[in-house]
C-alpha cells in the first residue's frame, strides 16, 4: 500500500476520533451545566443514585460480553461504546430535546407538547445521537466493528451507558419533584422503577436493534447494495419507533402497561440477536474449518474453537508450560477465521503456519489437538 492510500485510509478514523472526543467534550459541558446544582443540592442522594446504578451497569456490561457469541468486543471499543452513551449522548440529547420541546410547544401549546411531547422528541434526538456513537466507532476502529453483530453489542452498550446517566437524572428529579422531603425513598422509588420494571426494554434494547443496522452497513465498507441498505435502514426505523412507542402516552398508568411496553421491545431487540448469532456463529464455524486445514486441526477441533468452553476444553488437553502459547495461537486462528466470516483475507502468518497447514517453526501445538 503506497504511502498516500495509507494516509487516505487514516483520515477517515483520525476524523471520527476527533468528532468523538469533541461530542463526550460537548455532552460533559451539557451534563455539568444541567445537574451540577441538582447535584450539590442533593449530594447524598446523588452518590446514593451512583452507587446503585454503577453497579447495575456493571452487571449489564458484564452480561452484553457473556452474550456476544464467539467472544466478547474488545476492551477498547466497549468502553468507547459506553462512554459516547453515558457522556455524549445524554449530553447532546438535553441540548437536542429542549430545542425540539420548545418546537411542539409553540407549533401544538403546552398540553399537547406535555402529553406527546417525549414521544415525538426522544426518538428522534436520542436515537439519532446513540446511533451516531456507534457509527464513530465502527470509522474510528474498523476492526471492532465488522457486521450486525458487532454494531448490535456496541449499540447496546452505548445504550446502556445512555440509559445509567438517564436514570441517575430520573432519580434526582424525582427527589424535587417530592419535595426533597424523603430524598433516598425518592432515589429507590425511581431506581426500582426504570432498572426493575422498565431496565430490560429501554435504551439498550433500542440501540442495539439500530447498531445492528449499523453493523450491516459496515460489513459492505459502507458500500451496500439495495437490499443491505434498506434492513439498515429498517433497523434503525424500529429502533425509533419502538422508543416512540415506550415514550408514547398509552399504557403508562399501571405497572402492567409499563411491563407490556418493556416485553415488546426486550422480545424485538431478542429476535434480532437470534437471527444475527445464528447467522455469524454459521460463519465463523465454516471459516474456522478453514483455518483449521491449513494448521492441521481437525473439522470437530476446529468448530469447537468457536465457543468459550470449546476453547477451554481444548487448553486443558495441552501440557501446562504450553498453554499460554496455545491459547495465544487460539485467539490468532479465530481472529483470522471471524475476518474470513466477515470476507476479508487472513494472512498466513497470524499465527505461525506454512502454507500446507502445518505449524511454523517455533509455533505453539494446536489448540484442539491432543499432545502428542
Amino acid at each position: 500500500m503506497s504511502p498516500s492510500s495509507i494516509t487516505a485510509a487514516r483520515g477517515p478514523r483520525l476524523a471520527a476520533a476527533v468528532v468523538f472526543v469533541a461530542g463526550c467534550a460537548l455532552g460533559g459541558m451539557a451534563l455539568v451545566k444541567g445537574l451540577g446544582l441538582m447535584v450539590a443540592a442533593f449530594p447524598t442522594e446523588a452518590l446514593l443514585a451512583a452507587v446503585v446504578l454503577a453497579v447495575v451497569s456493571a452487571v449489564g456490561v458484564a452480561v452484553l460480553l457473556r452474550l456476544r457469541p464467539v467472544r466478547p468486543p474488545d476492551g477498547a471499543s466497549a468502553a468507547a461504546a459506553v462512554m459516547w452513551g453515558g457522556v455524549a449522548a445524554t449530553g447532546c440529547a438535553l441540548i437536542a430535546n429542549d430545542a425540539l420541546s420548545g418546537i411542539w410547544s409553540k407549533s401544538g401549546g403546552t398540553a399537547f407538547a406535555a402529553q406527546w411531547g417525549a414521544a415525538l422528541t426522544a426518538p428522534v434526538n436520542e436515537e439519532a445521537v446513540k446511533t451516531a456513537g456507534v457509527v464513530l466507532i465502527a470509522v474510528a476502529l474498523p476492526s471492532a466493528l465488522r457486521g450486525p453483530v458487532d454494531g448490535l453489542f456496541l449499540g447496546a452498550l452505548t445504550g446502556l451507558g445512555f440509559q445509567t446517566v438517564e436514570n441517575g437524572i430520573y432519580a434526582l428529579n424525582a427527589v424535587m419533584e417530592g419535595g426533597a422531603t424523603a430524598g433516598a425513598s425518592s432515589v429507590v422509588q425511581s431506581l426500582v422503577l426504570r432498572v426493575g420494571v422498565t431496565g430490560l426494554g429501554t435504551h439498550w434494547a433500542m440501540t442495539a436493534i439500530a447498531g445492528a443496522g449499523v453493523g450491516l452497513l459496515a460489513a459492505a465498507r459502507w458500500h451496500p447494495n439495495a437490499r443491505r441498505a434498506w434492513a439498515a435502514a429498517l433497523a434503525v426505523a424500529a429502533a425509533v419507533a419502538l422508543h416512540g412507542f415506550f415514550d408514547a402516552p398509552v399504557l403508562n398508568g399501571t405497572l402492567v402497561g409499563l411491563g407490556a411496553k418493556t416485553a415488546v421491545v426486550f422480545v424485538s431487540v431478542a429476535a434480532v440477536y437470534t437471527v444475527a448469532r445464528r447467522s455469524y456463529v454459521r460463519k465463523v464455524r465454516g471459516a474456522l474449518v478453514v483455518e483449521g486445514e491449513r494448521v492441521g486441526l481437525q473439522r470437530a477441533d476446529a468448530v469447537a474453537l468457536s465457543t468459550r468452553r470449546g476453547r477451554r476444553n481444548a487448553l486443558r488437553r495441552v501440557p501446562a508450560p504450553d498453554r499460554p502459547a496455545a491459547a495465544e495461537r487460539q485467539r490468532g486462528i479465530l481472529a483470522a477465521a471471524e475476518l474470513r466470516a466477515m470476507g476479508g483475507r487472513p494472512e498466513e502468518e497470524e499465527y505461525g503456519s506454512r502454507e500446507d497447514g502445518t505449524p511454523a517453526e517455533g509455533a505453539a501445538p494446536s489448540p484442539g489437538a491432543d499432545p502428542g
